[in-house]
């Protein structure tokens, strides 16, 4: 989420700049491109003929290929530079006006878009003058700070597809690779993706997934949510083993729930990391929902409970995610997935007020719940994309990587990483050639030696 000061601050003519700039680049290549297929082609095929001639005329038709392609990269990378710097100048001249306007009304408006009295004001009984004021500036901040982060979002969206696009030499290629949420739209964003930021996959098993899927379901709570819980609540084992049953997700299991039975009575428990105490009371709100042998699980004594909690991870993602769906019933500070997320770490009041005061925005807050919230920011975006590739078919799939390996040069390993398993294809081999590839010029024969020359006389 954009804080007030990042929009306040915000300098959109720098990215009207670099969009001058790369559009001046997709010029060029047009240039480029047009001269190779227009004139240099062409030329050749009418002075150099023969099979020589033929190969030298496809490889300028080729780089004409090549400069279409990148000019068409360009120009998207363009259109997220000019509509970034379109919709930040917009929202952030009604801020500017909105904090104008506070502070000559005796308002003070904070990090988050929240509007509070300046100073102590007495307002005779019924008189909503300052409440209509405060009302009134927090719905225009609010509405900029939503406007900027859904265009931050998507621009970054567009700039991870741009990444990807960067081999890709065939111009009808870029054009569906550009054409939002196609298969190969989606395989480049998650190609796109920066290996090396920290975010490790959700290690749980096919079986967990499709449990998450089914609570998703039953609860009403979203798919990305669960994922993301699942994600941070990660325990030691899941990152060592993601096969039920073996060695060191036995040991890991076991060892949780000797902790638990000994010295920390406490421990948070399973694959969705829950205290005992929570979940009883999920069980107790929802008895019907949580039985075993035709009983309640709060029938079981704490260690059977804290057992069967360990033994089966996927009743454990329903009982998380019914926590969330209780979570949810008061709806203040819990009016997001994001809210939802971080009240599952602590659900304080001090937690509710922050998400209250600071709505998405992760500036303002610090320690485990600033973490939290600045992984989720992380996060998010790339379970989503995660989920569009799950919602394809293997044959999308599979499409999509041989449009990814006919691209990447020969040999080149390609790894999608969706964050979780999805099943089905998910990285290929490169069959194609390095980019503006130029092949070496033919052999050409050297001249036959003649006969010795005749020395003089």
């Amino acid at each position: 989420m954009v804080s007030v000061p990042e929009l306040k601050n915000a300098k959109p003519k720098l990215w009207r700049d670099a969009a001058d700039d790369v559009l001046r680049a997709a010029k060029h290549c047009e240039e480029i491109g047009g001269l190779a297929r227009d004139h240099v082609a062409p030329t050749l095929q009418q002075c150099w003929i023969g099979d020589t001639g033929e190969k030298a005329r496809r490889v300028f038709v080729d780089h004409a290929n090549e400069y279409e392609a990148a000019s068409l990269s360009l120009r998207a990378l363009t259109k997220a530079y000019d509509h970034l710097a379109e919709v930040v100048e917009g929202s952030q001249r009604d801020l500017l006006s909105a904090l104008e306007w506070a502070s000559s009304h005796d308002l003070h408006v904070d990090e988050s878009g929240r509007v509070q009295l300046a100073k102590q004001v007495v307002t005779a009984p019924g008189d909503t003058t300052y409440t209509d004021r405060i009302r009134h500036v927090e719905g225009i901040v609010r509405d900029a700070l939503d406007k900027a982060t859904k265009a931050d979002a998507v621009a970054a969206a567009a700039m991870r597809t741009v990444k990807g696009l960067a081999e890709i030499r065939d111009p009808a290629l870029v054009k569906e690779g550009l054409t939002e949420n196609s298969p190969l739209n989606i395989a480049l964003r998650l190609a796109g993706r920066v290996k090396k930021d920290g975010l490790h996959p959700v290690n749980v098993s096919p079986a967990q997934i499709a449990a998450m899927e089914r609570a998703a379901k039953e609860t009403g709570m979203s798919r990305t949510l669960l994922l993301a819980i699942l994600w941070q609540e990660q325990q030691a084992y899941q990152n060592q083993e993601k096969t039920d049953g073996g060695p060191r997700t036995a040991y890991g299991r076991l060892r949780d729930f000797m902790l638990e039975e000994t010295i920390k009575p406490d421990k948070s428990l399973g694959i969705a990391h829950m205290k005992l105490k929570t979940a009883r009371a999920v069980i107790a709100a929802h008895t019907d929902r949580f039985t075993a042998e035709g009983r309640s699980l709060n029938e079981l004594s704490d260690r059977q409970l804290t057992k069967y909690i360990e033994e089966n991870p996927n009743e454990d993602i329903r009982l998380s995610a019914y926590y969330l769906k209780d979570l949810k019933k008061n709806p203040y500070g819990a009016r997001s997935d994001k809210h939802l997320f971080m009240l599952y770490a602590a659900d304080t009041q001090q937690v509710r007020e922050y998400n209250e005061r600071y709505g998405d925005a992760t500036e303002g807050r610090d320690g485990a719940i600033g973490r939290r919230a600045a992984n989720w920011d992380q996060l998010k975006p790339h379970l989503e994309d995660a989920q569009r590739w799950d919602g394809l078919s293997d044959a999308q799939r599979e499409r999509a990587i041989k449009q990814l390996e006919s691209q990447a040069p020969k040999g080149r390993y390609i790894d999608l990483s969706p964050l979780y398993d999805t099943g089905g294809p998910s990285s290929g081999t490169g069959t194609g050639k390095p980019k503006f590839h130029v092949p070496p010029p033919p052999a050409v024969p050297s001249p036959s030696p003649g006969p010795a020359p005749t020395p003089p006389k």
